[in-house]
């Protein structure tokens, strides 16, 4: 059995490798994996000697300088290319998966920093795209002549199987045979187009002299009816498909005179009836 002399020599051979192997202050700061495993093979020569050597006794082999490897340390170093970043509203896991342990409260950031690789936000498929206010992985796709998109947030899943299922849902969209052709607004005739932003049927028209358009909305009309209306205004820049009167451009149905000024003055009295 080992001595306590001889124990006391043992940890302080091995506070001096550890010391020797860059790992700062014994047992206490950071330590790289290559100082790590130099100590291995000495701390495990160390500890079988000292339960069958005598006191004070150690070979060449097992000294302290032998310890580290002739090559020198190995040190642990991150090759690729990657930056930090702080993520404002977190970074998810399986756990943030659930409903019921996201973020709280959501409406709040929850930043937390990390290491992220500098082609992460590159992406193969133009369909999936990085949004950088949400911090996640968008998909878009048509649907039924309709654009429809899903996020695929970094709090939620996670940094690398965000991107992991945005392209998996993706795969399963073709394979399900939901990936629709992006509609073709094309031109009826001349001067009458679909305005993408204004979800709109313009048309443009000349009256009097001069140039003058106008636009019909798909919501209020429907797609085919704002298109049909647009035409029809084009083709007759008097009426349209509504009758007019005279060459005011008016149609007839919103012609319908109100009251008059003198009418609509506050009458006063204890009820405050302005009219």
């Amino acid at each position: 059995m080992a001595t306590l002399a001889n124990i006391t020599s043992v940890g302080a051979r091995l506070r001096k490798v550890w010391v020797t192997a860059g790992c700062g202050n014994a047992w206490h700061g950071p330590c790289s994996t290559g100082s790590l495993q130099a100590l291995r093979p000495y701390s495990a020569s160390a500890a079988s000697s000292s339960s069958g050597a005598a006191e004070g006794d150690f070979t060449a082999d097992q000294d302290p300088g032998d310890a580290l490897v002739p090559g020198g340390v190995r040190v642990y170093r991150r090759q690729r290319a990657e930056h930090e970043r702080s993520f404002r509203w977190g970074i998810g896991s399986k756990f943030r998966e659930q409903s019921a342990n996201r973020f709280t409260p959501v409406h709040k950031p929850h930043p937390m920093n990390t290491v992220v690789r500098d082609d992460y936000y590159e992406s193969s498929n133009p369909n999936i795209a990085w949004d950088e206010l949400r911090e996640g992985w968008e998909v878009y796709w048509y649907e039924n002549s309709k654009l429809t998109a899903r996020p695929f947030p970094v709090k939620k899943f996670g940094i690398e199987k965000a991107k992991t299922e945005a392209f998996k849902f993706f795969d399963e969209l073709e394979a399900a045979g939901r990936l629709g052709q992006r509609p073709r607004m094309e031109q009826p005739q001349d001067g009458v187009f679909y305005d993408q932003r204004m979800q709109s049927w313009v048309c443009f028209f000349w009256r009097g002299g001069r140039p003058h358009s106008r636009c019909f909305a798909a919501t209020k009309y429907g797609y085919d009816g704002a298109k049909t209306l647009a035409i029809a205004k084009q083709n007759d820049p008097i009426s349209g498909v509504l009758p007019a009167r005279g060459s005011g451009g008016i149609a007839e149905v919103l012609r319908v005179k109100g009251k008059p000024p003198q009418e609509l003055k506050y009458k006063g009295g204890p009820t405050g009836n302005k009219y």
